[in-house]
């Protein structure tokens, strides 16, 4: 289910307000919602609720990533629901993620996520807002409702669960781990050519960080597909994994998003 977001654009350069026609700005962001649902306290007295997960992907344009400094906010109409993250741009990605959790989202409201950009020296401030995707108690499989563009697209992700000895001098300890591999593949709106021998990452979120956790690096082959494999040790088993795709394409940088459960 995709959702068309209204985008405002308001640029601030040394006290002088200029009005962008370009709907990405120096700054291109993509808002996706995912519903869940999330156990809350324990034994008998556990519950499930639904729950929203907001993801911002933000995209460095025309400014360099270093010396930036991101604050994202997210509001609900009619609602005092509000969290406030802060972030950089990553320097080799040119992009930051933030994640927010939204427990029974009222229906029918209006989600608005503001973002605020420092970087050398420029100050920029633009929202995004879109209808809040109808989390409830009795439809916890709600597609994600996304504005991500399908410049990059997940096209898989699997797991092989491990028990590692990680004892030392005969000693013997043992740890689990899940082994993450994900395949990574161009969308339909650029050639296979423009992303061959170009980077791509595949980071991931668990439920209860603060930040993502980098992944694995690697490159598109000749047809513009990646595989890449990263190691989670202790994992929470049944906890949502967010799998984040970083690729690059021209002098692009796109999100591929995917959500899964963690199996081991």
């Amino acid at each position: 289910m995709t959702t068309a977001l209204a985008i405002l654009i308001c640029l601030t350069t040394a006290g002088v307000s200029t009005a962008s026609a370009d709907p990405g700005g120096p700054f291109a962001p993509n808002v996706d919602q995912h519903c869940a649902m999330q156990n809350s306290g324990s034994g008998p007295m556990t519950t499930a609720i639904p729950v929203d997960r907001i993801t911002l992907n933000l995209e460095t344009v025309r400014y360099p990533t270093a010396d930036s400094t991101i604050t994202a906010i997210y509001t609900i109409s009619g609602s005092t629901k509000t969290a406030t993250a802060t972030g950089t741009f990553d320097t080799a990605r040119k992009n930051a993620t933030f994640n927010f959790s939204v427990s029974n989202p009222p229906p029918a409201a209006t989600l608005t996520v503001t973002y605020q950009v420092w970087v050398h020296g420029v100050y920029y401030s633009n929202f995004v807002s879109a209808p809040l995707a109808p989390c409830t108690q009795d439809n916890p499989s709600h597609v994600d409702a996304s504005t991500w563009n399908d410049y990059v697209n997940v096209t898989g992700v699997s797991q092989r669960c491990e028990t590692v000895d990680i004892g030392v001098g005969g000693r013997h300890a043992y740890i689990r781990e899940d082994v993450v591999t994900v395949n990574v593949g161009h969308g339909t709106s650029y050639w296979p050519s423009w992303y061959a021998g170009r980077s791509v990452w595949a980071d991931y979120w668990i439920v209860g960080q603060t930040t993502y956790t980098s992944g694995a690096p690697g490159v598109f082959d000749s047809d513009g597909n990646a595989t890449l494999s990263f190691v989670i040790l202790t994992p929470t088993t049944g906890a949502e994994l967010d799998v984040l795709a970083s690729g690059q394409a021209g002098s692009r940088t796109y999100p591929g998003h995917s959500w899964a459960t963690i199996a081991c």
